[in-house]
């Protein structure tokens, strides 16, 4: 049985292992069992010859700890490198290895895999024969009674809309198919969601397309046609909510940098890691993309890849999902703070240039997880959403307003470029509507800026 590690502070210090740093070390903040542990590890790297933190492995942590069944030594551990050897990159590898531990000791599940229960859909391995034969040859590029097979990327909103509607009709107690009572279903759970008009529009659309590929009968692409009819008409009447929106961004990329700013400074006093990362990632996803306003479906970066360093600057290369185009920016120098935050971690700043050089080597995702894993197709726009309650895609909006008050149609034309659009319908939109709620902003902001008693004098009868 070993014996006991009773060791004090004094005595544990003595050895020439901690010559380098006794002088700057406030041992009063680092408790005595924790200092064990630690003196411990080091004496462990010291006996396998690892001079460099940046050799350290998860295994070489876990071989330290192979005696211990539980990762309670492990952390004690982290919370003596925190304390004697702060931000430095070997955490982030101690806290991989600390999951590491935990998921093999971790009791199997008693029962079977949990499933995420599906409240608006069914499964796709559960729609009609039919259906899936349609999806399958629409995947494949084959044309169905005179319909078009639709892109690859317009599939998925494709099977997800067919997934609702057969959900709808299972719900009212109706075979999933083409039929009246089933689309009125379909179309009164929309409702209920208190979607927008333009939103109902598109989803009907969407149903419409697989009814006439699929070739249903004429009287239900006639009630489509007139559910279409409603809902563009209502679309075309409602108030837009993204303009609704627009107002909490402060219709500025510059507005939306300081509230990055703003939240970047203040993740470094919370006090829960996961959360510390979660308003980096938040913060970075704010800045890059009010300046960058890309697709959501084109925010999934990668270093090496997407995000290159050359020349002391931060250089983007993306391919447009909508056109696969060619699409290339250089980052403001401003923005490289968030951009470095996401690769140190919480580490200091000391690191950067190595952490950046592994990220590059190792093809990193811009944005991870605090455990380290990719994140998920909607990230970016999750993380618009909490600040502004609404997704990354209004970005292009405020990009397309601020240049227009700025520059007026000269502003659309930068603002199209900026945003990777080249439709002349998009051009024409932007033009006639956005530049002119972006002409009235500004003639509100100067009326704004005028004295009180001449703001008046404006009104008075001569």
């Amino acid at each position: 049985m070993k014996k006991p590690d009773r060791r004090k502070k004094n005595e544990i210090l003595q050895h020439a292992r901690w010559d380098p740093i006794i002088a700057t070390l406030d041992i009063s903040k680092v408790a005595v069992d924790h200092l064990r542990i630690l003196d411990d590890f080091l004496a462990f790297i010291e006996k396998r010859q690892i001079t460099s933190i940046w050799s350290l492995r998860v295994s070489d942590f876990l071989s330290f700890d192979e005696a211990y069944q539980s990762a309670n030594r492990l952390r004690r551990l982290k919370h003596g490198m925190q304390s004697v050897f702060p931000d430095q990159p070997a955490i982030l590898v101690l806290t991989d290895a600390i999951r590491r531990k935990e998921a093999a000791t971790r009791m199997p599940r008693t029962s079977g895999p949990r499933h995420r229960r599906l409240e608006k859909s069914i499964p796709a391995d559960e729609l009609p024969q039919i259906w899936k034969d349609a999806l399958t040859d629409m995947e494949a590029g084959f044309d169905r009674n005179g319909v078009m097979a639709p892109s690859l990327r317009m599939i998925p909103t494709y099977r997800m809309k067919l997934r609702q509607l057969a959900f709808s009709a299972q719900k009212a107690g109706l075979q999933a198919a083409f039929s009246p009572h089933a689309l009125r279903a379909y179309g009164r759970d929309m409702r209920a969601r208190d979607l927008s008009p333009a939103t109902l529009r598109a989803s009907f659309s969407a149903v419409q397309k697989c009814a006439r590929y699929v070739a249903a009968d004429q009287e239900i692409i006639d009630f489509l046609a007139e559910l279409l009819r409603i809902y563009e008409e209502k679309a075309n009447k409602a108030p837009k909510k993204k303009y609704q929106k627009l107002q909490n961004t402060g219709y500025s990329p510059v507005a939306i940098v300081n509230q990055a700013s703003k939240l970047l400074s203040e993740a470094s006093v919370l006090t829960c890691p996961k959360s510390r990362h979660a308003q980096r990632n938040t913060a970075a996803a704010l800045a890059l993309f009010s300046n960058l306003p890309l697709r959501l479906a084109d925010t999934r970066l990668v270093f090496g890849k997407n995000v290159l360093w050359q020349e002391g600057r931060y250089h983007l290369q993306a391919e447009i999902s909508k056109n696969q185009e060619p699409w290339s920016a250089e980052f403001d120098p401003r923005l490289n703070v968030f951009i470095n935050a996401l690769i140190l971690r919480g580490c200091d700043k000391i690191w950067l240039e190595h952490m950046r050089e592994e990220c590059l080597r190792s093809s990193r995702p811009l944005f991870i997880r605090s455990d380290g894993e990719g994140v998920g197709y909607n990230y970016v726009s999750d993380c618009w959403r909490r600040v502004y309650g609404t997704g990354e895609h209004i970005a292009r909006t405020i990009q397309h307003t601020f240049l227009g008050i700025e520059l007026g149609p000269a502003g659309t034309d930068m603002a199209l470029a900026t945003c990777g659009q080249n439709s002349s319908q998009t051009q024409k939109h932007y033009q006639d509507d956005t530049v002119a709620k972006a002409l009235r902003l500004k003639g509100q902001a100067s009326l704004a800026e005028i004295p009180d008693i001449e703001y008046l004098k404006l009104f008075e009868l001569i």
